[in-house]
């Protein structure tokens, strides 16, 4: 039998998914240090608490890891005021979008999200071969009123990122309220807050408000992002018992590190590595936002480390040109006319916009 009988004619459809322009290749290519601002790490790094942790951690991953991640949870769930039981830990949020999906598959069974977002969310229906429904963005956010109205007895699950990647744009309370007041019980809301922390909109939401009140809802984070541990790969879930309990069943067991778990905890205590990190990034965005203004091109204002800009050329154009002066940014999924733009230091920030320059 060839692979192509073996192998599932909606599997062999799928574009596999590769990491665009990986930092160390493109160094190696060109000679040159390469400014990553593709993938919206932290560019401070991460805490030097969590580094010592992991370090010290390292002569004890003979053991199989805690699989149940438990004084992670205990301690997460100490500062939400829930119950551990309403918490699973797994190697990154993505993996627990992924437990999701597996989890709510059916014949039946739909996934409702917007046109312009994280591209997971349309990779793993791609896997599993379940019928997506893309509605149009509004003004670069999701328009919760046209996807109310696509909610059928087939959709089990909406994806929404708050704030929005690659967008930076946030929902906020008042028209998630209004969302989930139409929600029938048949569908679970998934709120991908990956950079909840950076937001300073005072009308954003408190999505565990909905788990506190059994709303069908699942929240996930990470430590991927403001807490520098993208290497790592540990993210966490929140949601009621009965969604957690059903997330549990699909997981593959032993699926998170015990070197990240540590790492994550120790990431988790130092406040003032997330403070310093969230109020810099603020100010480079500001910063970003006047150099883009006096080059004369749009960008929407974000809420998270990254910050959407609007080109008068082709995309793929700009990007490679600033590919081949080291600095790696990455065209905005969903988005056809705009680049994505992580936010890094300012001598990283300088750098982009010398090349930028360039590439215009």
């Amino acid at each position: 039998m060839s692979s192509s009988q073996m192998i599932s004619e909606h599997i062999q459809r799928i574009a596999a998914y590769k990491s665009e322009n990986p930092a160390e290749e493109i160094e190696r290519q060109l000679g040159i240090p390469i400014v990553q601002l593709g993938m919206n790490e932290n560019p401070f790094g991460p805490s030097p608490k969590a580094v010592q942790a992991a370090r010290a951690y390292l002569e004890k991953i003979a053991p199989y890891p805690d699989d149940s991640a438990y004084l992670l949870r205990q301690r997460l769930a100490s500062h939400y005021q829930i119950s551990m039981d309403e918490i699973i830990v797994s190697a990154g949020s993505s993996d627990i979008l992924a437990m999701t999906y597996d989890a709510l598959h059916s014949p039946e069974a739909e996934v409702l999200t917007g046109e312009a977002s994280f591209i997971v969310y349309y990779q793993l229906a791609e896997i599993l071969n379940m019928p997506l429904v893309r509605t149009p963005m509004k003004e670069y956010a999701f328009d919760l009123e046209a996807m109310a109205e696509r909610i059928t007895t087939g959709t089990r699950l909406v994806v929404l990122a708050n704030p929005n990647n690659p967008t930076g744009t946030i929902i906020r309370r008042r028209e998630l309220d209004k969302f989930m007041s139409r929600i029938p019980d048949h569908v679970l809301v998934v709120l991908d807050e990956a950079y909840f922390e950076y937001v300073s909109d005072s009308r954003y939401p408190n999505s565990l408000d909905y788990v506190r009140a059994g709303r069908p809802v699942l929240v996930l984070r990470t430590f991927s992002k403001v807490f520098g541990l993208a290497g790592l790969r540990i993210g966490y879930g929140i949601s009621t018992l009965e969604i957690v309990a059903a997330l549990y069943k699909v997981r593959m067991a032993f699926n998170t590190n015990s070197v990240a778990q540590i790492a994550a905890l120790a990431a988790w205590d130092d406040r003032e590595h997330v403070q310093k990190s969230v109020e810099t990034n603020r100010v480079e965005l500001e910063f970003l936002y006047r150099e883009l203004s006096k080059r004369h091109l749009g960008y929407i204002p974000s809420q998270a480390n990254f910050v959407l800009v609007e080109l008068r050329k082709p995309v793929r154009e700009v990007t490679s040109a600033l590919l081949t002066q080291g600095v790696i940014v990455r065209p905005a999924w969903g988005c056809p006319a705009c680049m994505r733009v992580s936010v890094g230091t300012r001598e990283q920030n300088q750098a982009f916009l010398a090349a930028l320059d360039k590439a215009l």
